[in-house]
């Protein structure tokens, strides 16, 4: 073999290294996408459980302890996490202001606004928002089974998520590898 073959052999074993590169780029990215579907099913599951704790936490509050709504609310997002948190903080601030909003218009802005940063679906919105229209009623047995809907709503939605979650969980994993197998074999 001369020159010409020794050239030949390092192109093909450049070109081989580059394709070998691609696969493992293409092989990590669809096992990413594969975890990141799984991820966002925990994040919600998570925003929806810290919904829950602010709720349960707000019922409590206001059965019990008749505590003002912006001090409650105030009290809500110091204990809870996330975008909950965020959410009854600006419910709070808003309310505090007094600029001329009811506190269903309050608590519908901040939940639409906070709510796009979450990964909650537009159903679990819906329902916080409906439950909002009934912060204004003086009546605390309306409120009160206002707040057990909701809080059904939330634990239904958990338990559809636990079980989806533990049903799926793997096939997202393993349909990222999969996939990413399937792209790299068609590709070489």
């Amino acid at each position: 073999m001369g020159q010409l073959g020794a050239k030949t052999i390092r192109k093909k074993g450049g070109i081989m290294l580059i394709q070998g590169i691609g696969a493992i780029l293409i092989l990590a990215a669809t096992t990413l996408c594969g975890f990141a579907f799984a991820a966002k099913e925990k994040y919600r599951l998570k925003d929806l459980e810290e919904i829950e704790r602010g709720i349960l936490l707000m019922k409590n509050q206001i059965s019990y302890l008749g505590t003002p709504l912006t001090e409650l609310l105030e009290q809500i997002s110091w204990k809870t996490e996330g975008i909950t948190g965020l959410a009854f903080q600006e419910i709070s601030r808003q309310m505090e202001e007094r600029r001329g909003n009811s506190a269903e218009e309050i608590w519908e802005g901040a939940w639409l606004k906070i709510g796009k940063k979450s990964y909650l679906t537009a159903v679990d919105l819906e329902e916080l928002v409906s439950f909002g229209r009934t912060l204004g009623f003086i009546e605390k047995e309306q409120r009160e089974g206002s707040m057990d809907m909701l809080l059904h709503y939330l634990r239904e939605k958990q338990e559809g998520i636990k079980k989806r979650l533990e049903k799926n969980g793997r096939l997202y994993y393993s349909m990222g590898v999969l996939s990413g197998l399937l792209l790299v074999i068609t590709l070489l």
